[in-house]
């Protein structure tokens, strides 16, 4: 589509002020999707920004208000009750967090905060602001910093440090707009149910990306790890392993009475007292400096509300935490964390019982679940004590809202429990994005069955459209993907792998539209990198989760975890892992969860690891399993020594400091001379570097790791054979390397990218593959009607076809001014000769590709491209590039780089082109 288009269509939007973001969509749909589903997309975002409203009704004490004017009001007053303040009780507050407050701080942690703030600090912080975020009321966006950061980042050091000393603030950072956003699932004309999130200066954020880079590493230490949410090293996942292995502990003990209150709070960020925050770090001992950098932030504020695209008056805050500034988080978590610590110690609440361990409670943030027995005194201490710090905190219960699974209860008891603490008991609940039940038997049909049930629709729809095959397999990866990984990676309890073939071939209905597939799975799911289309494997992503579940039992560090989940293991978690004591004890596998990440690691074991892990802790395996066991178990990568070829166990000195006696020597030994005899690992393994070293990205590496072994079979494509035979000499591997690796990133166009693609993989049908197919007898090429039709001569060696090629290199020769050698790998795959200059490269990729592009384009016809179609077509692949290029924020001299031979040539020798 020419870009021309772009701009007329963009002309039809009501608002000026939008019509360049709107031609920035229209541009990365035609990219990513293809021009036909940019042009069918259109009328749904132009649809989309022209009424970019809230509600347009709001129903306020039982009357609805329609009026666009009265809805503003409406709001502008629900939000200003809202972020006022009522009176507060200073010395209450002292004396509750005399009692309550979190520890001190180390000195150390308290230099982290304090220390002068660097000219390193402020440019990370810059260089870590993403592009394209809604800018503050001053207008100015992180572009601006980005592309001024030498000339602003002296006077906002000195700005940012002068706060740390006590000085005035900026009046511009008292100031924010606030945007709604009606929360998901929820009635679009209740007030309550909008999230209010703040706009905020770009230059106030980086003063509090600051501040929250150094919160967290002070956070990491003092916040239990019963709060999952915002710090590094910490998961979501965790929270809803917890719940799930608590409910199978408690279907084993049918004794145990017990009940999971999934906790709601009110507005929790807009109702949290900056009193009690500020008392609360000055207890913790953060330092003056950083109380003085938060004392800026969080003691006059104001903001406008944004309601269908009109500003309202302007109002004080005076509660909670911005939810759009970096610190909001973090700053809530340590509030909460108050609560989380008078509930963990207090006695009158009974957390689940794991032999001497409570499991108590688990939160995200403000996503709070309690896990009790003793139902009733249990949760009526914990009313109490939310009660208590609500009221100097700011932090109110919903118990409207607040849901209980019940476990163990009789339908008498579980009557009574509602009827003492005014909570509602339901049979399902959805907790961080999860249903959940009390019966883990339902975990499967509540979640991933209904999941897939969305995706299917969510296919049909997408069906519909004109997509490419690529933009098919880009939908997989922005639409399927996200919301089975989500599942994935919280929730490891598949055991029927039936279903991945049936989401394989629904998949596979979707990209290829109900045909028959044209290329092998195989090389559909491969990475780009090795020639595939990098079209996700939902199983092997599912199987990649696994281990990062798995990899707590390898490392025997998360003994929470490992207490719960194994609270009936009969061995150690590395006899079952290693030395196959499932085989002996049965039950191990009578546990949703287990079984699922067991079967995985059954699966790859023999891959992973082929001799005796390094990992592995000859102690632990053979001890006798007791809940609880918080001893150091050594793994044999601290235990033995390479002498030469031969390993060997250190001696009884050298370990000392990982030995306890002689006779827990003598148990290492033991095992050490079975384990020897099949052999210790020279190096470390791939379980090693991929999964249990690194804190981070762990599951994509072991997703790479995965996928690579399961298509090492498709190394040498098919295809790559025939293009050798076709071309009459070998294609060097490397070659078809180096056309994946970077011959590929001349565009961010599927369109021009797939065209590579097809060609690699011989999509294109001829006639005498279509002779075979319908058993035809005439199959001859289309264009010269005498040789046969074969994939080839259709594309090279076909006369016409012959002479059209000749025409092209002729004409690049013009554009380049120098010779170079018409090779069919070149002008067919994009396999540029090595000997052209590497700034022509990017030019060639796009004329070569242009003219295959037109010559599919009359693929059954006696027709070929004229000198003008190929002008044409380039000239619009040069516009598209340079709209890429600003989405992209290129150097523009580099996009003028790679055309100017191009323009040249046009102003030279056509008149096509108007400079």
């Amino acid at each position: 589509m020419e870009p021309k288009k772009v701009k007329s269509l963009t002309a039809s939007i009501s608002s000026p002020s939008v019509c360049q973001e709107v031609a920035m969509i229209f541009v990365f749909l035609m990219l990513i999707f293809g021009p036909y589903f940019a042009l069918s997309s259109f009328t749904l975002i132009k649809r989309f920004f022209n009424s970019s409203s809230l509600s347009t009704n709001l129903e306020i004490e039982g009357k609805m208000v329609q009026k666009p004017e009265e809805i503003r009001k409406c709001f502008h007053r629900y939000f200003k009750e809202l972020y006022a303040q009522g009176p507060q009780k200073e010395p209450e507050i002292d004396q509750f967090l005399k009692t309550n407050g979190l520890p001190k701080i180390t000195q150390d942690k308290r230099s982290i905060l304090n220390s002068t703030i660097t000219l390193q600090e402020i440019e990370g912080a810059i260089q870590n602001m993403q592009l394209g975020k809604s800018p503050g009321p001053d207008g100015l966006t992180s572009k601006y910093y980005k592309t001024l950061k030498d000339y602003l980042t002296q006077p906002l050091l000195e700005v940012c440090n002068q706060i740390m000393e006590g000085k005035k603030t900026p009046e511009s950072w008292k100031e924010a707009f606030i945007t709604l956003i009606p929360k998901v699932e929820t009635e679009k004309n209740q007030l309550k149910n909008y999230r209010p999130i703040s706009l905020l200066n770009v230059d106030y954020k980086i003063f509090a990306d600051i501040l929250a880079s150094r919160l967290k590493k002070v956070l990491n230490e003092v916040i239990h790890k019963d709060q999952a949410g915002f710090l590094p090293g910490r998961h979501l996942y965790e929270n809803t392993r917890n719940i799930i292995d608590i409910l199978e502990l408690l279907q084993t003990n049918r004794n145990t009475r017990a009940v999971l209150i999934f906790i709601d709070a009110e507005k929790a960020f807009d109702n949290i007292s900056w009193l009690f925050m500020k008392k609360n770090l000055e207890g913790m001992g953060v330092g003056r400096g950083f109380e003085n950098g938060i004392q800026a932030i969080y003691s006059e504020q104001k903001a406008k509300l944004i309601v269908n695209n009109v500003v309202s008056e302007e109002f004080k805050i005076e509660k909670g935490t911005r939810q759009g500034c970096p610190l909001s988080p973090l700053l809530f978590i340590s509030v909460l964390e108050v609560l989380l610590n008078m509930i963990r110690e207090d006695r009158r609440v009974q957390g689940i019982e794991v032999g001497v361990k409570q499991y108590k409670l688990k939160a995200f943030a403000d996503d709070l679940v309690l896990t009790l027995q003793e139902p009733e005194p249990s949760t009526k201490r914990v009313l109490e004590l939310i009660s208590e710090f609500g009221r100097v905190a700011g932090f109110k219960l919903n118990k409207q809202k607040t849901k209980v699974l019940t476990k163990n209860l009789t339908p008498t008891e579980t009557e009574g429990f509602q009827r003492e603490t005014e909570l509602n008991v339901v049979k399902k609940v959805k907790y961080l994005g999860i249903n959940l039940t009390s019966k883990n038997l339902n975990l499967f049909k509540d979640n991933y069955e209904k999941c897939w049930l969305e995706v299917k629709k969510d296919l049909e729809i997408w069906s519909r459209l004109k997509l490419s095959l690529l933009g098919r397999i880009v939908a997989i990866k922005m639409n399927v993907l996200p919301k089975m990984l989500f599942l994935f990676q919280t929730l490891q309890i598949v055991d029927r792998v039936e279903c991945f073939g049936k989401w394989q071939k629904d998949i596979s209905r979707f990209v290829w539209q109900g045909k028959k597939p044209r290329i092998k799975f195989k090389i559909l799911i491969d990475s780009k990198e090795r020639g595939g289309f990098a079209l996700p494997d939902l199983r092997l992503y599912y199987e990649a989760a696994a281990f990062c579940w798995l990899k707590d039992w390898f490392l025997l560090e998360n003994t929470d975890v490992l207490d719960l989940e194994g609270f009936d293991n009969a061995f150690g978690w590395h006899a079952y892992l290693w030395y196959d004591k499932a085989k002996a004890h049965k039950l191990f596998k009578n546990h949703i969860v287990r079984k699922a990440i067991f079967a995985v690691w059954m699966k790859y074991k023999d891959l992973l690891e082929c001799k005796t892990p390094r990992w592995l802790s000859p102690v632990e395996a053979k001890a006798r399993k007791r809940l609880n066991m918080e001893a150091y178990w050594p793994k044999y990568w601290e235990l033995i020594e390479n002498i030469g070829d031969n390993w060997k166990l250190q001696s009884q000195d050298k370990l000392k400091n990982k030995v306890r006696d002689w006779l827990h020597y003598a148990q290492i030994q033991e095992v050490f001379k079975m384990d020897k005899k099949v052999g210790f690992q020279v190096e470390k393994s791939k379980l090693e570097t991929e999964l249990l070293e690194p804190k981070t990205k762990t599951l994509s590496r072991m997703y790479n790791l995965l996928l690579k072994w399961n298509t090492q079979d498709e190394v040498v494509k098919s295809a790559m054979i025939k293009w050798a035979q076709d071309v009459g000499h070998n294609i060097m591997f490397e070659d078809w390397e180096r056309l994946w690796n970077t011959g590929m990133k001349f565009t961010a166009c599927t369109a021009l990218k797939e065209n590579i693609m097809k060609m690699v993989y011989r999509w294109y049908m001829t006639p005498v593959k279509l002779a075979k197919i319908y058993h035809l007898s005439d199959n001859k090429c289309w264009k010269c009607k005498e040789a046969e039709g074969t994939f080839f001569h259709l594309w090279w060696t076909c006369p016409k076809v012959k002479a059209f090629w000749e025409m092209i290199h002729n004409e690049l020769k013009k554009v380049f001014r120098y010779t170079f050698s018409k090779k069919p790998e070149a002008f067919l795959l994009g396999m540029v000769d090595q000997k052209m200059l590497k700034k022509d490269r990017t030019l060639f990729m796009y004329a070569t590709t242009a003219a295959r592009i037109l010559i599919a384009k009359n693929w059954k016809t006696q027709d070929l491209p004229t000198l003008e179609d190929w002008q044409t077509q380039l000239m619009d692949y040069m516009e598209l590039a340079e709209l890429t290029g600003r989405i992209r924020d290129l150097d523009e001299e580099i996009i003028e780089g790679d055309w100017r031979k191009f323009k040249d040539y046009l102003q030279k020798h056509h008149k096509l082109y108007e400079s």
